[in-house]
């Protein structure tokens, strides 16, 4: 995905050092990351807005990218989830730079920062909203993330 074609909408506030886990093709494999606190840019791609200044749905949600090392990784060679050969070393790339990549869908931000307990933090010119509607006779609700003023 092209970069200018990102917009950011907020911060993801890590407030303590975390290990996030990568996982991969293989059910087995992954890579744990260390993360420093900090602010970390959500972004949108190829955002667009509905009539009603709601975020578009289609827009695949937002994304949060953050550099952190490596503490340890799992990549053994495997043979129907087996080990094969010598034994892995999960400390080997320890201390490498890696990412890990957050995806949350929009509407599950705008219920967090709602709900009040939350790392995600919108810019000024966007807002969380419930958005009420009914369905098959019952009243329900989802949320969110619209244009300030809209």
């Amino acid at each position: 995905m092209a970069r200018e074609r990102f917009t950011q909408i907020g911060w993801f506030n890590l407030k303590e050092d975390r290990v996030f886990r990568n996982d991969y093709e293989c059910a087995a494999w992954y890579e744990d990351v260390l993360v420093k606190a900090g602010r970390y840019p959500v972004e949108v791609y190829d955002l667009r807005f509905y009539d009603d200044g709601r975020i578009d749905h289609s827009c695949h949600g937002a994304y949060v990218s953050m550099e952190g090392e490596i503490v340890s990784d799992y990549f053994a060679t495997l043979y129907c989830g087996v080990p094969v050969g010598k034994p892995y070393d999960t400390t080997k790339n320890k201390g490498k730079r890696s990412e890990h990549h957050g995806y949350w869908y929009l509407y599950d931000i705008a219920h967090k920062i709602l709900d009040g307990d939350t790392e995600f933090e919108l810019l000024p010119e966007y807002e969380p909203r419930e958005i009420h509607f009914e369905y098959d006779g019952e009243e329900h609700v989802t949320h969110g993330i619209f244009k300030k003023g809209a």
